[in-house]
């Protein structure tokens, strides 16, 4: 039998321990990099699950159409629009298609106003009757007077006292006598003419008049009108270059060609166009939480704000530390954040992870800092909520392996 004689043989050159290591590096690469890779491969695969939802939800007649943003971990994973902006014309919905993005006004102007509190213009738990004289001595619905009047966070958490939206006279942006009219107007007449429904801070009734008196309070504080305000303390320092309240004005000079609203006719199966409603004067008063118009783009930097902890993208403070974190705390016997977003979902250990709002006209923004996901999507089709659930379940399903 022969036996080698190591002693020999020769050792590797230079050049081949060089190849030797590469091979190495190479196959660990590989070994790091394909988990990673099929994992995004099979996000992709499972976003197509998506994309085909949106399509036959648009072909059943459950929504004309819309856009859909959603971002994993900061980073978009998927951004498109479908359907149709206008039924009629078959214009296509577009990603960046501006829509009245209806009670999601809530939480941006609540944003707004917490900046106010950074700049020590505004007490978020002070009664609002410090900046508002009418509000002093309100009366219940029984005839007593309020005990006190209520405070800002309780105007944005629902739990004012003031009367919810479907009671009697509870949509005053419908109505005629606010056609026209300064939000300064329509807030001392309701302080003067609209009884409380309950004592400031007992019992939650979701109110749109609240977030009117809650836009005043920031008219006050701030000096500037609502709509300068959002634009300030909200739009310019985030970049939220298409968003604004409605008004003739902004609607013209951004040559926005807005999509119809629209409703299914339950009987017939057929998309309905809801009552036209025109942009108002500028300077003149719309739903201080209902008109505000808006892009998925832009609300994605909104919600990306608030997964960075009150910080801009390149780090900067939009929000102090102890600001934000009161504006994402649970208000006590609310469903709301003290901010206006609705608390969705807790932890094992009761912290709020997951915060959400939805809107009339079929609009739904969520973020989740449990699965560090933020998801857009805005229709203009009303009764869209089962669209909204099933999507929402389709997207975490979809993402689950990326996500854990």
């Amino acid at each position: 039998m022969q036996t080698l004689n190591h002693s020999n043989r020769r050792p590797p050159s230079k050049a081949t321990l060089r190849f030797s290591f590469s091979i190495v590096f190479v196959l660990l690469g590989s070994l790091l990099i394909c988990p990673s890779l099929s994992a995004q491969t099979s996000s992709k695969k499972s976003l197509d699950e998506v994309r085909a939802f949106l399509a036959d939800a648009v072909e059943s007649k459950k929504v004309a159409g819309g856009s859909l943003l959603i971002l994993q971990h900061g980073k978009q994973v998927f951004g498109e629009g479908f359907g149709y902006a206008d039924v009629a014309s078959k214009r296509t919905f577009q990603l960046s298609t501006p829509v009245v993005i209806a009670s999601i006004s809530k939480p941006l102007l609540g944003t707004a106003l917490c900046r106010l509190v950074d700049q020590n213009k505004l007490k978020m738990d002070q009664p609002i009757s410090d900046l508002l004289p009418e509000f002093s001595d309100c009366q219940l619905e029984s005839g007593a007077s309020i005990t006190r009047a209520p405070t800002t966070t309780e105007l944005l958490t629902h739990i004012s006292g003031l009367r919810y939206d479907r009671a009697k006279s509870g949509r005053i942006w419908f109505q005629d006598w606010t056609s026209g009219q300064t939000l300064e107007y329509v807030v001392k007449k309701v302080a003067k003419e609209f009884a409380f429904k309950y004592e400031p801070g007992t019992k939650y009734a979701y109110s749109g008049i609240g977030t009117d008196v809650a836009a005043r309070v920031g008219e006050v504080a701030s000096g500037l009108s609502r709509n300068e305000l959002l634009q300030k303390e909200l739009a310019q320092p985030l970049g939220m270059q298409n968003t604004f309240y409605s008004n003739v004005k902004d609607v013209r000079q951004r040559q926005f060609n807005m999509p119809p609203r629209y409703y299914t006719n339950k009987k017939t199966g057929q998309y309905q166009s809801s009552r036209k409603r025109s942009p108002p004067a500028e300077g003149t008063y719309s739903s201080s939480g209902g008109s505000v118009i808006s892009t998925a783009p832009d609300l994605a930097i909104w919600l990306t704000m608030i997964r960075n902890q009150g910080r801009l993208a390149n780090g900067d403070e939009y929000l102090s530390a102890s600001t934000f974190e009161k504006m994402l705390e649970k208000q006590k016997g609310s469903y709301n954040a003290k901010g206006g977003l609705f608390v969705r979902r807790r932890d094992k250990d009761g912290k709020p992870v997951k915060y959400a709002h939805t809107g009339s006209t079929g609009t739904y923004v969520w973020i989740d800092f449990e699965y560090d996901l933020i998801c857009i999507c805005l229709t203009q089709t009303a009764g869209s909520s089962e669209f909204q659930k099933d999507l929402e379940s389709l997207i975490r399903k979809c993402l689950a392996a990326s996500v854990q």
